[in-house]
C-alpha cells in the first residue's frame, strides 16, 4: 500500500485550507460579529451565565483569597524578590510551596557563614 501523496495535491490541500481560512475571516467580520440580533442574542447569554454563576464566582475567590494576594505580591515584587523576602517573610515561604515563584527566580543569597576552603599542606 503506498500512502505517499504527490506534491501537487499537497499545494491543492494547503492552497484550499488558506482559502476556507481567509472565507471565514471575512465573513466573521463582516457579516456575523456585526449583526444586532446575533449580538443582542450574545448578550443575552452572556448575562444568563452572570447570573447562574455569580454563587460559584464568589465561592472561587473566598476559597482562593489568599492564594491570590499572595499572587498581586508576587507581581508586584517580581523584579526586586529580596525585597519582598525581607518585607513578607512567611508569605515568600508560601510562594514557593504553592509554586508561584518558580525555582529559578529564587535569589541566591550569600550565606552568612564562609565556607571552609580545603587545607593546604605545610609540606
Amino acid at each position: 500500500m503506498n500512502l505517499e501523496i504527490p506534491n501537487e495535491h499537497i499545494k491543492h490541500i494547503i492552497d484550499a485550507y488558506k482559502k476556507k481560512i481567509e472565507y471565514d475571516h471575512e465573513r466573521y467580520h463582516n457579516k456575523i460579529k456585526n449583526d444586532p440580533e446575533l449580538m443582542e442574542k450574545r448578550r443575552e447569554l452572556a448575562r444568563q451565565h452572570y447570573k447562574n454563576n455569580k454563587d460559584k464566582k464568589k465561592e472561587y475567590y473566598q476559597k482562593n483569597k489568599e492564594k491570590l494576594r499572595l499572587h498581586g505580591l508576587a507581581r508586584y515584587y517580581k523584579d526586586d524578590l529580596n525585597k519582598l523576602k525581607q518585607r513578607y517573610p512567611l508569605e515568600y515561604d508560601l510562594m514557593i510551596e504553592y509554586h508561584i515563584i518558580p525555582h529559578h527566580q529564587i535569589p541566591n543569597l550569600p550565606s552568612p557563614i564562609p565556607q571552609p576552603t580545603s587545607p593546604s599542606s605545610p609540606h
